[in-house]
C-alpha cells in the first residue's frame, strides 16, 4: 500500500511540475500583442540607437506623445477589418515620420530607418 502511495505522489508532483513549467510565458498585452513602450520609453530608445541631444529627444519625446493620442483615437473608431485601415494607419505613420524628420534631421532618421528594417528582419527570421 505505501509502494503504490508513494507511486501516486510522485506522479502528481511530475505532472503538476511539467505543467507549471509550459505556463510560464512572458506577459503579453491585450489580445496576445505586445505593450507599446511609452513615449518617454521610446524616445530614450531613439537617442540612444541614433545620439541624440537632450533637446532633440524632448522634442522626440512630444512627437511620439501627440502621435500615442492621434493613434488610440484612430484604433478605436476605425476598424482593423476596414478595407481602407492600412492606407489610413500608414498616412499616420509617414505624418509621424513627417515629424521626426523634421526633429532629428535626415542623417539620423535615415540611422533609424535602418536600425528598424533590421529589427524588422530579425523578428520575420525569428518566426
Amino acid at each position: 500500500m505505501k509502494k503504490y502511495l508513494k507511486l501516486i505522489l510522485a506522479s502528481v508532483f511530475i505532472f503538476s511540475m511539467t505543467a507549471t513549467a509550459q505556463q510560464q510565458t512572458p506577459p503579453q498585452g491585450q489580445f496576445g500583442m505586445r505593450q507599446q513602450l511609452s513615449a518617454k520609453e521610446r524616445a530614450e530608445n531613439l537617442a540612444k540607437d541614433v545620439s541624440l541631444t537632450d533637446a532633440e529627444k524632448a522634442k522626440v519625446e512630444a512627437v511620439y506623445a501627440k502621435n500615442d493620442t492621434i493613434f488610440t483615437k484612430f484604433r478605436t473608431e476605425v476598424s482593423r477589418d476596414s478595407p481602407d485601415f492600412r492606407e489610413k494607419f500608414k498616412a499616420l505613420r509617414d505624418a509621424q515620420d513627417a515629424d521626426l524628420l523634421a526633429v532629428i534631421g535626415k542623417e539620423k532618421f535615415e540611422a533609424f530607418q535602418k536600425l528598424q528594417a533590421e529589427r524588422r528582419q530579425k523578428r520575420m527570421n525569428n518566426n
